[in-house]
């Protein structure tokens, strides 16, 4: 398991928008904000080639258009859209674990206890099980983006708090 820290444009996001609990969403971001990004769990990613071997043939369609225009989504979240788009309004790097098989889905089950990884789900399934999770999420709304396109989206609709996004420049959107 590879731990690495990514930009917004390399992650796909999961479709639950905008997120789940906007509290969730401001605390993220003052950790951030004060620079304790370190503390923040690491968001469990796969790598897309992992994750298109189990999409349905139509969603395979619609992701080969979306990879088109977006060269560098190389990662699938699994979690982490509270963190990843506190990390993206802070123009902070999103720290990640690459999860590439199942004895790396053990190792984060060990990482929970140090509070290093949050989600308990995610680990108590294997590379496939999580595959196919992401098939049917994306199944229900049939579209991919990145964590940066996701956030922007948040900033134009004006859905989070002012203040969340008054250091994200218009030049970035």
């Amino acid at each position: 398991m590879e731990e690495k820290e990514l930009l917004p444009e390399q992650i796909i996001t999961l479709n639950d928008y905008p997120v789940h609990n906007e509290r969730i969403l401001e605390l993220y971001y003052r950790i951030y904000k004060n620079g304790c990004s370190k503390i923040v769990p690491f968001c469990p990613l796969i790598h897309k080639k992992i994750v298109l071997t189990f999409l349905d043939s139509e969603l395979l369609t619609k992701f080969k258009e979306f990879e088109s225009n977006h060269p560098k989504a190389e990662y699938f979240m699994l979690d982490g859209s509270h963190r990843t788009t506190a990390a993206t309004l802070t123009k902070s790097p999103i720290r990640g674990i690459i999860i590439e098989n199942d004895q790396d889905l053990i190792k984060a089950k060990s990482m929970i206890d140090q509070g290093d990884v949050l989600s308990n789900d995610i680990v108590e399934k294997n590379i496939k099980e999580n595959c196919l999770i992401l098939n049917d999420h994306f199944k229900e709304k049939p579209f991919f983006q990145t964590v940066k396109e996701k956030t922007e989206r948040m900033i134009k609709e004006k859905i989070i708090a002012k203040y969340l996004f008054e250091g994200y420049s218009e030049s970035n959107l």
